[in-house]
């Protein structure tokens, strides 16, 4: 049966109705690679600053939105698509979160924040230029994450968004360009923060930097459909993480 598999993501409910999950399985083009996709929105006021994140990721506060997705929607497996919700309490934080709510939900569980530290490792990525949305002292800790995880950001621009409202707003392809221009490089350009939608413009971005460009939603449904063991999915988001297993 088509769409027969169900994936939860957990997603920050901070103010903008536009976010790319809401009905991303819906898309024309995509309803045969992508599984069901449902969402479950976590109250929070978008504000990225550590006491705020810290609690916005509270296993109790994400399991209680989970649950009903497990048992209501029959998600089979659960991604809280939240970076800076999934790093700033440091990685072993960050496991700790992702084992508990597998625990909980009793289905396969995974971050954000998770998934670019397995992409990286999946596409051997150890040195990586960071397009960072969020204020300095939040970089920080994710430029401490990333090195918790053997991965080095060598190029680093802080754009200091106090909000996610404010980092949905960016416009992320003119940003990266020139992010891009003023780094001469190799590394892949890591685009963290969920709140800024991507999936449809990752080829534009792949281009404007002149090389591989992954993004917070890109490798949170990269990580999602591996967690449902399902292989491939539609290029034109995952890109080169489409082939990795």
């Amino acid at each position: 049966m088509q769409n027969a598999q169900c994936l939860g993501i957990l997603l920050p409910e901070d103010g903008p109705p536009d976010y790319e999950w809401y009905g991303l399985s819906e898309r024309p083009g995509t309803g045969e690679a992508l599984p069901a996709i449902k969402v479950g929105k976590i109250v929070s006021d978008g504000h990225h600053e550590h006491t705020a994140l810290m609690a916005l990721g509270a296993t109790d506060r994400l399991a209680a939105v989970g649950e009903k997705l497990v048992r209501d929607m029959g998600v089979q497996a659960v991604v809280w698509a939240c970076t800076s919700g999934s790093f700033i309490g440091g990685l072993e934080w960050s496991l700790a979160q992702s084992r508990e709510l597998s625990q909980w939900l009793g289905v396969p569980a995974t971050s954000t924040a998770l998934a670019f530290r397995d992409a990286l490792a999946a596409l051997g990525q150890r040195r990586v230029d960071l397009l960072s949305p969020y204020p300095p002292e939040v970089t920080e800790q994710l430029i401490q994450f990333l090195r918790d995880s053997d991965v080095t950001a060598e190029n680093v621009r802080v754009l200091d968004c106090p909000y996610a409202a404010d980092s949905h707003r960016l416009d992320i392809v003119a940003t990266v360009r020139d992010f891009a221009m003023a780094h001469e490089s190799n590394n892949p350009i890591l685009v963290p923060d969920t709140a800024i939608n991507t999936l449809e413009l990752v080829d534009a971005m792949n281009r404007e930097a002149g090389r591989s460009v992954l993004t917070a939603n890109q490798v949170s449904l990269w990580a999602g459909l591996r967690l449902l063991q399902r292989r491939g999915g539609p290029a034109r988001y995952l890109q080169e993480l489409s082939e990795v297993a």
